[in-house]
């Protein structure tokens, strides 16, 4: 049996490379393809809105007094609105000078500030990678590749890297531990940030672990340039995609403390300043004001306390976070929900080897550190803690690398015992995915009886619109009387993209003229009004409109039903 530190020995590069081209595209194919199963969820309409906005700037760069004799201000648009930012004036655009003025940009680039747009805008940049790609395609699926290419280029990255290091058995669990997993799965087709934060977190782990890498390379003592730039590039595009992006270097700044690493030190020290120019180049929010705009977007994202608080079911109690608190195990309890159990006992064990072998292996330690520290930060008191798993997403992805070093030692450890261990976990991943298609944010593990055995444990079944899908939309077209509307319990603008798109014919309560006809509500019982509450207690099992497993999704309820429990039309 090799040793971790000359286990690389004999790895041919080129086999682990070509390997990880061929696993990107395997998962770019397989994201394309199932695709149109899923249904558009909560925050993909928002996203839609804030790329117009960029489209038409970018647009507007090229020929500014063209653009400005044609300019209007959308009358309806699926960004939030804010009163603060009025749309700009046509005289304002004629000039590329105008187009970089501070309150110009503070329209056309919604990221960065106050909420409702406190993300930066990396995300929808990465969504506009769909218009140089796939022109053709309609506007979601168009707004969604560039998420899924960046999803397929980390399944890539963590099959050769592992690969390289511990051999193909190693790399294919790690890659299946990433794309098989069915919550990241489901984010990695989505034109959201969180599955592209997800894959940038895991790329900079495996960047960082190479340029620290003792065995790699002909020169093992000298700073690798090239990886120290990339991880730079990393870090930038993490920062400027999500608030939880900003803390990537933490655990890269523990490993190199704990290891007593100097190259670890250096790199870090020459990606420090390509993360910054990376972080303003990719942020044009910041330019008019580089330090009040980063003032701005810090107080914005650590105040989320005092803005409007997200109700969540955790355990059978309804906690409204941030205001208040998740349990302090709630991290450990979700990973033990909602992973395939072939892939938490791989990654555990791999993450005892981690341990052992700080330095020789700093792959594993790494991601084992990145792993433990996501757990940390998001159960600490008044962390937002809406929407499951969604907030510490990156953490699956250290979850997925993890396994991979499981997978290694169950292999060198029990031969073919170990490779059947990693066959059995990989079926395991496949087989979650494809029962739980179209639905698979409300997958959870065996271990607590899947989704049914989670919504006795008192667990939210679903919590995004994602099981909205082809077939529940047919219905309401087909059921909706002509002239009239269907009312949702809630409103993410993306009705008004299903509306676009011709997929929901029926009309929008209040938006469109015409009486309700119907009223559509989501099984997420931590946001459940007295109404909502109501109707399903008086409806039983009628009027369930998708379901899974037997557990009710989303519920159709006629507007008489609706108006016999005290609501109003």
């Amino acid at each position: 049996m090799p040793s971790t530190a000359t286990a690389p020995s004999g790895r041919n590069p080129w086999v682990a490379r070509l390997g990880g081209l061929a696993v990107a595209a395997a998962t770019l194919a397989l994201m394309i393809a199932t695709e149109p199963a899923l249904a558009i969820v909560w925050d993909e309409g928002y996203t839609l809105g804030r790329e117009a906005r960029v489209r038409a700037w970018i647009e507007a760069l090229r020929d500014p007094p063209g653009f400005a004799r044609r300019w209007s201000p959308p009358t309806l648009e699926l960004v939030q609105r804010d009163d603060r930012v009025p749309s700009p004036k046509r005289e304002r655009l004629a000039t590329r000078a105008g187009l970089l003025a501070a309150d110009v940009l503070a329209w056309f680039w919604p990221f960065a500030r106050e909420e409702p747009h406190g993300h930066p805008p990396f995300y929808a940049i990465v969504g506009l990678v769909g218009d140089l790609l796939a022109p053709s395609w309609d506007t979601l699926p168009r707004a969604r590749l560039g998420t899924m290419i960046a999803f397929s280029v980390a399944a890539g990255a963590i099959f050769a890297a592992w690969a390289r290091r511990r051999g193909p058995w190693a790399g294919g669990l790690a890659a299946g531990a990433w794309a098989l997993q069915p919550r990241l799965f489901a984010e990695g087709h989505y034109a959201t940030y969180d599955a592209l934060l997800a894959s940038l977190w895991v790329v900079a782990t495996i960047t960082f672990a190479r340029a620290v890498d003792p065995g790699a390379g002909k020169t093992p003592d000298r700073l690798r340039w090239p990886s120290a730039i990339l991880l730079g590039i990393l870090i930038g595009w993490a920062a400027d995609t999500k608030l939880t992006g900003w803390l990537l270097p933490i655990p890269l700044l523990a490993w190199t403390a704990l290891a007593r690493d100097r190259r670890g030190l250096l790199t870090l020290l020459v990606a420090a300043p390509v993360a910054i120019l990376t972080l303003y180049a990719f942020n044009p929010a910041f330019w008019p004001d580089p330090v009040g705009g980063v003032e701005r977007f810090l107080r914005s994202n650590l105040g989320r306390a005092n803005t409007r608080p997200i109700p969540i079911l955790f355990l059978g109690e309804v906690i409204e976070t941030p205001t208040e608190s998740l349990p302090w195990y709630n991290t450990l309890a979700w990973t033990v929900f909602v992973t395939p159990v072939g892939f938490l006992a791989l990654a555990i064990v791999g993450a005892l080897m981690s341990c052992r072998h700080l330095r020789r292996e700093p792959l594993g330690a790494l991601a084992t550190g990145g792993w433990a520290f996501l757990l940390i930060l998001r159960s600490l008191p008044h962390t937002p803690g809406h929407d499951g798993v969604r907030q510490f997403l990156p953490a699956f992805g250290c979850l997925a690398v993890v396994a991979g070093l499981g997978a290694a030692g169950a292999v060198e450890r029990l031969g073919r015992r170990g490779k059947v261990v990693v066959v059995a976990a990989l079926i395991e991943g496949a087989a979650s995915v494809a029962l739980i298609m179209p639905v698979p944010l409300s997958y959870y593990s065996p271990v607590v009886g899947g989704l049914p055995g989670a919504a006795a444990l008192g667990m939210e079944p679903t919590y995004y619109w994602d099981a909205l899908d082809a077939g529940a939309l047919d219905w309401l077209n087909r059921n909706t009387p002509p002239g009239q509307t269907v009312r949702f319990a809630t409103y993410p603008t993306s009705w008004l993209e299903l509306r676009r798109a011709g997929r929901l014919r029926a009309g929008l309560w209040r938006i469109e003229p015409g009486e309700m006809a119907y009223y559509v509500v989501q099984n997420r019982p931590g946001a459940l009004g007295p109404i909502d509450r109501a109707l399903i207690a008086r409806s039983g099992s009628r009027h369930v409109l998708a379901s899974k497993f037997g557990v009710p999704l989303i519920w159709a309820f006629p507007s008489s039903e609706f108006e016999a429990v005290g609501g109003v039309r």
